[in-house]
């Protein structure tokens, strides 16, 4: 029986004939070019199946992909297709997970010991308390050991010589000696960490023909999956046991990590680093409505350094991109509240709200939980809760609620207009009155300069006044009064903090402030919050999903919203940079949109909580549908007082109505929509 007639009959799976094409490849190196919904993960598998139904396979076939969860869902979808009768002679791997293989056989071998450390962080914390002992701002944040986890595995994957760092935008300060200091103690203790398993691969095929030669008759089919994901040092393991037969998927548009290292040059250059290599093309969408397809290949034509190729749909269009606008993330969360309430109505039916960055869910996370809507939050976000930025407001506030609250001081002692010394905190944690303030034992002790008791007498003043302002007032008057917002410029000068993540933690910090009528109340909102965010990142079944863009890479939902698409936020604020650089980043900051945009199965809004960003200007050239508060012109509504009448104007504040029994009357709409004056009919 012809294969392709087998996997219809036996699976129901009916390819298309470019599918076909891709499926039917032999031997040598090829690159299947797959726009997002069009089916890649079938033709690898179908491929596989192929090769071992025809008996071209003699050894085993190796179908390398970048995430765990991936490779177990192709594994599981293969056995499903063709039960066990070729299950010895396939293998779906991470590259970590092969290149360990690797790493593990030929350390044994030697007899080299050694241990996977699990937890890097622990490490590289102490190695940056160590390093900044002498300096004046001793803390270390979560934030700081995170970005230098990230810049080290940046640089082993990226292949970079740690004395260059600067040249790749690494601004920790002294990251190249911070970099020794981890290798050294990994040497020390026989440790490798997750990318130490890329880099000691790399270097074991390179130099043993042996472990080469025993990779390659191991494997005769080498297939990667997700090739824009790929980084230097994946490809070039890739490269040392493919034995010029290599069979990649993936979709340069879609290349979303280079935080992480990968490098979809190698895609872009494929003709020239394989001379006989032939590219295929999938370019059915088979997942969008045509409205959301249409726009999404409008939208990534604007970037330049990508594969000119066809997006398209067989999907009739029925449903509109709405942009929706507003003038505050608690107006932007309404909005999205009243309409999940239709969607989840539909049982079949999955949201999924979509975000640049993780803290765009914390507003959206209380809301959704005081409305009583099920949810399920993919990533784990208790980041922001861990954040030295929240957790240095709530010490200010702490410490004016208990001005005897010593842990509290010494969070923050140095990080306002005062300057005190650690001298000065020892003193405050070392006194034995455990009656008196804080700042009654500064005022106790001698020896200062005057000037610094003005300082006391004038800290105390201003601390004593968050008391009297609502929590959204007193974060700003941490950040500008107590002058917090120079110790944040000054963490980033040092290189130990970006600027722009922090303001944005403060801004969601007012945000939440502005539910809460008390100091107190606020502090509490911030603790059942954060129960509410670590139950809901285990409800997996839940059909409302909330994710960054990069974590729902691969997957699909009915209706999505895409949150806080605002000026200088999505894209970042990428100033202040050569034009080359500019560039890039632009790019793929676009490349995250878009697949943002290619989720949606059904629906798709678009929303904008503020100053519009760069990309919504262009989605609006495109005429994508503009709507402010889910209004727009020659819709029908009814108000309370003055009946039924026609929407015929809005301005960014104001929406006037004609009525029916009547004259034309002018409305703020926020007001209106808010107090339920108005209803859309």
């Amino acid at each position: 029986m012809d294969y392709f007639e087998y996997l219809k009959n036996t699976n129901g799976i009916e390819l298309n004939e470019q599918q076909r094409q891709a499926a039917l490849f032999d031997y040598g190196n090829a690159l299947v070019l797959s726009t997002a919904g069009s089916g890649k993960t079938t033709v690898i598998i179908a491929r596989t199946g192929r090769l071992l139904y025809e008996n071209k396979c003699i050894s085993k076939i190796l179908t390398i992909t970048f995430s765990k969860m991936a490779a177990t869902d192709m594994k599981d979808r293969f056995q499903n297709y063709f039960k066990e009768q070729y299950r010895h002679k396939v293998e779906f791997s991470t590259i970590h997970s092969f290149s360990y293989k690797i790493v593990r056989d030929f350390f044994r071998k030697k007899g080299i010991k050694f241990e996977i450390l699990k937890n890097n962080y622990l490490v590289l914390g102490e190695i940056l308390k160590s390093h900044y002992s002498q300096s004046y701002f001793s803390y270390v944040s979560d934030e700081e050991i995170e970005t230098l986890s990230s810049a080290i595995g940046f640089v082993k994957n990226m292949m970079i010589d740690p004395k260059n760092y600067r040249d790749y935008g690494i601004e920790i300060k002294e990251f190249d000696k911070l970099f020794e200091k981890y290798s050294i103690y990994k040497s020390q203790n026989k440790l490798i960490d997750f990318d130490d398993m890329l880099v000691y691969a790399y270097k074991i095929l390179l130099k043993s023909k042996h472990y080469r030669d025993w990779i390659k008759s191991t494997y005769q089919y080498v297939q990667i999956d997700e090739m824009q994901d790929t980084s230097k040092i994946q490809h070039e393991i890739i490269k040392l046991i493919s034995n010029d037969n290599l069979f990649m998927v993936g979709d340069d548009d879609q290349a979303i990590y280079s935080f992480r290292g990968s490098y979809p040059d190698f895609m872009l250059e494929f003709k020239n680093i394989y001379k006989d290599g032939k590219i295929f093309y999938l370019d059915n969408n088979y997942r969008s409505d045509r409205n959301i397809v249409e726009s999404a290949k409008n939208f990534i034509e604007k970037n330049k350094k990508r594969f000119k190729k066809s997006i398209r749909t067989d999907n009739p269009k029925e449903n509109t991109i709405n942009v929706v606008k507003f003038d505050s993330r608690k107006e932007q969360s309404k909005l999205v509240i009243s309409e999940i309430l239709k969607y989840v109505s539909e049982i079949t039916s999955t949201v999924g709200i979509l975000y640049r960055y993780n803290m765009s869910a914390m507003i959206l996370a209380n809301s959704l939980y005081e409305n009583g809507i099920d949810f399920y939050i993919k990533e784990d976000k208790t980041k922001f809760f861990n954040s030295f930025v929240l957790n240095d407001v709530v010490a200010f506030l702490n410490l004016a609620l208990n001005p005897k609250d010593r842990e509290s001081f010494a969070r923050i002692y140095y990080k306002s207009y005062t300057y005190f010394t650690k001298g000065m905190c020892q003193m405050v944690l070392n006194s034995p009155r455990e009656d008196l303030s804080v700042f009654d034992i500064l005022d106790n002790c001698s020896g200062f300069d005057y000037y610094v008791y003005d300082r006391i007498k004038q800290f105390k003043t201003d601390i004593n006044y968050l008391n009297k302002l609502k929590p959204n007032d007193a974060v700003r008057y941490i950040k500008l009064g107590l002058e917090y917002m120079g110790y944040l410029e000054r963490m980033q000068e040092e290189g130990r903090n970006n600027l722009s993540n922090s303001l944005h933690i403060l801004e969601i910090i007012e945000e939440i402030g502005s539910y809460c009528s008390s100091i107190k109340e606020f502090i509490n909102k911030i603790y059942s919050l954060q129960d509410v965010i670590k139950n809901a990142s285990e409800n997996k079944n839940a059909s409302v999903t909330l994710s960054t863009i990069h974590g729902a890479k691969g997957l699909e939902y009915d209706f999505v919203f895409m949150l806080d698409n605002l000026d200088g936020e999505f894209p970042s604020d990428i100033k202040g940079m050569n034009k080359e650089t500019y560039g890039r980043i632009l790019e793929e900051e676009r490349r995250i949109f878009y697949v943002g945009m290619t989720r949606a199965k059904k629906v798709l809004n678009i929303t904008v909580p503020g100053v519009p960003s760069l990309f919504i200007n262009e989605l609006m050239q495109m005429n994508i549908r503009d709507v402010d508060y889910n209004l727009k012109i020659g819709q029908k509504v009814n108000h309370n007082k003055f009946g039924n009448g026609v929407v015929v104007d809005i301005t960014k504040s104001t929406v006037l109505i004609r009525f029916v029994k009547g004259k034309a009357r002018s409305f703020d709409i926020k007001t209106t929509l808010e107090n339920k004056i108005i209803q859309i009919i």
